[in-house]
């Protein structure tokens, strides 16, 4: 049964809107600066307006710093309109922050660089999202009745593998002991023909480190028929991506999203990402002699708006016009790991950000420190003064990974020499 679930059309799985997002992907994306910039005003214009008349955090932001969107008249102007960051954001209440939409749902990020964020999407939201991420992956031969084998740091507790028929996909416990990640992959193999492999490419390319070392045979098996590698959320670097190609010989492909689900952009040949402007308006703004920063505008979400949000990552940009065309990341989205008591090396994206834990609603900032195996440190900065570690700590899901984390609360996130803030503190 599972399986037929997995062979129905997303068109009439997520409604008329996955339909109707795909075309007007297909038609804005490949459209003149012009026919873009006047697809995309109206929509700017009217998010502006509403959340300044409706939302009780953009309203105050925007008074103080002395805006009224009056003065958004074209698009040239929309540059005037000011930057939002995820601490201004964090000031206010997800309440003061969202808008009345119907069949909107709560949701939250931890962020790359450990500062959560609790929010709203509309319902409609994972329509538009898949819809345009199947346009992505269709770039190098994907389709949905593909068989997937995706690594994303899921809390399987002592499953090995579940099949999840929504994606038509094999979602792989990468919290999982050696020898058994190795059984579990050469039982599945057998019976399935995995062609994709998704995931975050620290993930990956540990899974293919460790195939390469303890099961040769599985990694044969595994790269005979595999079409190519689907990297998310994490910048794919140099080393991770050669230590998947070395052992699979096949393509990688990557794209930039993230959970505010502003911006989306997929990597072409030359490793630049290539911003979906029907997904939300991507600009980049200078900051500093070198450096830019990459901010995004959602048309859709209505429930909690985010309207020229900083995504938080620098880059280097070219543009056409005043519309950015294509980015590369000069900073931001690398990924860490921590040791567990068995000497396994376990991914902070997945453990941090990819289990959405409960207790971001409660903290401003987290960040890990680990100076010996199998122990972390969250070092928390909360939202409130008084609340318990004990309290905060039952927010937190590490079951199934042989780790022990320590609540340390600190008044303000570590920082580097240079300023920067980072999810791994050494």
């Amino acid at each position: 049964m599972a399986k037929l679930v997995a062979r129905t059309p997303y068109g009439l799985r997520f409604g008329p809107v996955y339909g109707e997002t795909a075309k007007l992907a297909e038609k804005i994306d490949s459209a003149p600066i012009l026919e873009i910039k006047s697809w995309a005003f109206p929509r700017l214009k009217r998010i502006v307006d509403r959340s300044f008349r409706e939302c009780t955090a953009y309203r105050t932001f925007y008074q103080r710093r002395g805006y009224h969107p009056d003065k958004l008249a074209t698009m040239e102007h929309f540059q005037d309109v000011p930057i939002v960051t995820k601490a201004d954001l964090q000031e206010f209440t997800v309440e003061e922050r969202s808008l009345p939409s119907a069949g909107k749902m709560l949701v939250n990020t931890g962020g790359t660089s450990g500062a959560p964020l609790a929010f709203h999407v509309d319902g409609d939201a994972f329509a538009r999202e898949w819809a345009h991420m199947h346009l992505i992956w269709g770039r190098v031969g994907y389709h949905y009745r593909d068989v997937m084998m995706t690594m994303t740091g899921r809390n399987l507790g002592d499953e090995l593998v579940r099949y999840n028929p929504v994606h038509n996909e094999w979602i792989v416990n990468t919290y999982a002991d050696r020898a058994s990640l190795c059984r579990a992959l050469s039982n599945l193999l057998r019976k399935e023909k995995v062609k994709w492999i998704q995931g975050y490419p620290s993930i990956v390319a540990e899974l293919v480190s460790t195939l390469s070392k303890y099961d040769s045979a599985t990694l044969a098996s595994l790269g005979s028929g595999v079409r190519g590698v689907l990297f998310a959320s994490e910048y794919p670097t140099p080393q991770y991506t050669e230590i998947v190609k070395r052992g699979l010989n096949v393509p990688t492909l990557s794209w930039y999203g993230h959970s505010e689900m502003c911006i989306l952009a997929y990597q072409d040949r030359s490793d630049r990402y290539i911003p979906l402007h029907s997904y939300g308006l991507v600009e980049a703004v200078p900051d500093g002699a070198d450096d830019e920063r990459l901010i995004g505008t959602s048309y859709w979400n209505t429930a909690s708006p985010f309207i020229r949000y900083d995504a938080g990552d620098r880059i280097s940009s070219l543009k056409e016009g005043e519309l950015l065309r294509s980015f590369a990341i000069t900073a931001g989205r690398v990924g860490d790991f921590v040791v567990d008591r068995n000497g396994a090396r376990i991914s902070l994206t997945s453990l941090i950000i990819g289990r959405h834990h409960e207790a971001f609603g409660k903290i401003r900032h987290v960040q890990v420190r680990q100076q010996s195996p199998g122990v972390i440190e969250l070092l928390i900065v909360p939202q409130v003064e008084g609340v318990s570690g004990e309290e905060l700590m039952h927010g937190f899901d590490f079951s199934s990974v042989q780790i022990e984390a320590v609540p340390v609360f600190i008044s303000e996130p570590v920082r580097t020499a240079a300023g920067k803030i980072k999810l791994l503190v050494n």
